[in-house]
Formats: C-alpha cells, structure tokens, sequence
C-alpha cells in the first residue's frame, strides 16, 4: 500500500467507525510484526526457499490478545519442530500475571468482584465477569493450603483462640459458619497466626479436630490458652495440652456480668468488677471481690453471686504469668482487632457461595496479617 493510499484509509477509519478502524489497525500491526519475526526465526521469507533457512513452516493457529482498545485475534506463525515463540507474547503474559495479581489484590483488600470487573474495564479495556474473578482467586487455594498446613518447627508458650460466624451457602440454604483463628507467641514473645479453619460449630468434635492438626504439625510448649467460655474448647485444651492454663477472657467475662445486672446496676457493678481485674496479685484480687459479693448481696441477686463464685477463677489464671505479659494476655483484644479487619471484610461479600471461599479469602487475610507481624516483638521476653 503507497503512502497516499495510506492516508486515504486512515482518513476514511477515522470518519466512521473509529474504536473499529483502531482496534483493526493495530491487529494488522501485531500480525506484521509476528510474521517479520517468524522469518527472522527460520531465516526466510514466505515461498522462500534457501539452503540457509532453519526449519519449515507448519500452518497457523489463532491467538486472542486483550488491548486498551479491544480483543485483537491474531494468526500465529508455527513451524514443525514447534520451536518458534514470538516474544509478544512472552511479554503479554508477564503482564496479564501482574493484572491477575492485581485483580487477586483488589478482592482481598475489600473490593467486590462487580467492582474488580468495571475497574478492570476501564483500565484496559476489555470486561472481567465476576465469575473470571472468582476463578482468579482459586489459585490462591494452592498457596493457602501450603500455609495453614506448615510445620510449626518454633515453641508457641501462649495461645489465643478465637471464632466468629460467616454466612455461608449450603445445599441452597443460608447457614451459620464458625471461623476459628489461632494465634501463637513464641518464647522470644513474637506473635504469629499458626492456624485457621471453618468448623460447623463449636462443639467438642470440631475444637479436638483443630486442636489436633495444630499438635500434628508440630505445636509443643504450650503452658498458657486464652479464649471465650466454651465447654467444647475447654475440654479440647484439657486433652491436649495437659497441664497448661486456660484463662478465660476478662472481657468476654465482664460482657456476661453485664448482661446479668439490671440497667440501673450496671455503673456500680462494673466499677467493682474492674477494680477486682486491676489488682496487683491473685490474692489481693480475691481480697477485692468481697465487695462486689455484698453488692450483690444487697440487690439480691443470688444466682448472680453463685455464677460469680463458680467462675470468676477462670479469669484469674494470668496471675500466673511475668507481670509485664498480663496486661496483653488476659484477654483475646488482640484477636478481636483481627477479627474487625475480617469482618470489614467479609461484609462487603455478605454470603459466601460456599465454605470454600470463606476459607480461603479468610485465611489469606490472616495469612497477610501475620506476616506483617513477623520478627514484631509483642511480649518481652521472660522466662
């Protein structure tokens, strides 16, 4: 094609249909420069034949490539041997591996697939379904899994435990799944997320199964688990971590007591119970409970007092640590944050199509968070 002829298609494009002629001009672009490369690959021109050329021509196949201005489909060159690769596309696939990663990026940091899909559009140009999203973010699973089954080759002296529930799809139902987060602190007072799963409940059955992978993976040197009220977990750690101390959460406790108290008991009841967790000791602490006892002596509640007497032990057990870990380690606070950034999350999807993806975007959250804290002091060391 002369130059004026040139000219003459590009004003007659430019005059009607544009995003066409565009998208047009540069598929016929591309395929020039792929089949100027395949003759440099075997050393001749098409119909040549030369006693220098490096192989033979094999037909064709057809590549589909996505650009700003539209899906461009382009007939690639082959030869016989199936040697020859055109670094287009060498080039192409680094870049769709760093949109892959960016869309897998955009969904764990809280934007929701229909939003991934019109970001993507405009960007590049070309559309993302949600569901090419959702398949996106099932490669994760490989990695994820590798993760949560790692070997725990390190001492954990203290362990927090944690569930919260997520809506879940199941045999075209709603239900309720339980989340559970365990973190871990090491001897040298360094903090780590060594597990996660998705159980149907909190009962004992499903606590043993947590438990038990934890200790299969290599988990030892436990002496201290803090976590909520539950009769399923408690007998889980009873089994199997003898001998250390379960120590209930003092803010999960106070919640309880709070919930037992008439409106007008609630500020002289909560300051009496505060002043019990603020003592120095566990005996100045008990010392310190007589009062509330004869607080509720006075506004009778005696159910209240006896559920007081039978538990309020449980939330004492971390006097038993150094002074300096016990303000961090007599509640699961520091599990809760975590489980605020979950749950921002986790609102945006609503109801996960299935366990499946609430594990995995869970996991891959705590994934991110712990090893944001990696080599983060969070206790001082103590023996």
């Amino acid at each position: 094609m002369n130059n004026n002829r040139t000219i003459e298609a590009w004003q007659e494009g430019l005059n009607g249909d544009q995003p066409a002629f565009i998208r047009q001009a540069m598929q016929d672009f591309v395929q020039d420069a792929i089949r100027r490369e395949f003759n440099r690959f075997i050393d001749a021109d098409e119909y040549e034949r030369t006693s220098d050329r490096k192989g033979l021509r094999n037909g064709t196949y057809e590549r589909s490539l996505n650009t700003r201005v539209g899906t461009i489909t382009l007939q690639v060159c082959r030869d016989r041997a199936g040697d020859f690769k055109t670094e287009l596309f060498e080039r192409y696939q680094r870049s769709e591996k760093a949109l892959v990663l960016a869309l897998v990026k955009m969904y764990l940091r809280g934007v929701s697939t229909r939003k991934v899909s019109g970001i993507v559009e405009q960007l590049c140009g070309f559309s993302v379904s949600k569901s090419q999203v959702s398949e996106l973010t099932k490669k994760l699973d490989t990695d994820l899994e590798q993760w949560r089954s790692r070997p725990l080759t390190t001492k954990y002296m203290y362990l927090i435990f944690d569930a919260r529930y997520e809506k879940v799809r199941e045999n075209n139902k709603v239900v309720s799944r339980g989340f559970v987060t365990a973190i871990g602190i090491t001897l040298e007072g360094v903090r780590e997320v060594i597990g996660c799963w998705v159980i149907n409940s909190e009962s004992f059955d499903e606590w043993d199964r947590c438990l038990a992978s934890l200790k299969k993976r290599g988990l030892e040197g436990v002496i201290y688990v803090v976590s909520d009220e539950n009769q399923g977990l408690k007998n889980a750690i009873r089994k199997h971590f003898q001998g250390a101390q379960w120590q209930r959460c003092q803010v999960h406790f106070m919640r309880n007591f709070m919930s037992k108290l008439a409106k007008s008991e609630l500020a002289e009841g909560i300051k009496l119970l505060q002043n019990v967790f603020a003592a120095d000791t566990k005996e100045e602490a008990l010392n310190r409970i007589k009062p509330l006892y004869d607080f509720l002596d006075t506004h009778k509640k005696e159910n209240v007092r006896q559920w007081l007497e039978d538990s309020i032990e449980d939330t004492l057990a971390v006097y038993a640590l150094p002074a300096e870990h016990r303000k961090k380690m007599r509640t699961t606070n520091m599990l809760e944050r975590l489980n605020e950034e979950l749950k921002r999350r986790s609102r945006v999807v609503r109801i996960f199509p299935n366990e499946e993806s609430c594990l995995r975007l869970l996991s891959a959250l705590c994934q991110e968070t712990s090893e944001a804290w990696d080599g983060r002091r969070y206790l001082s060391e103590a023996s």
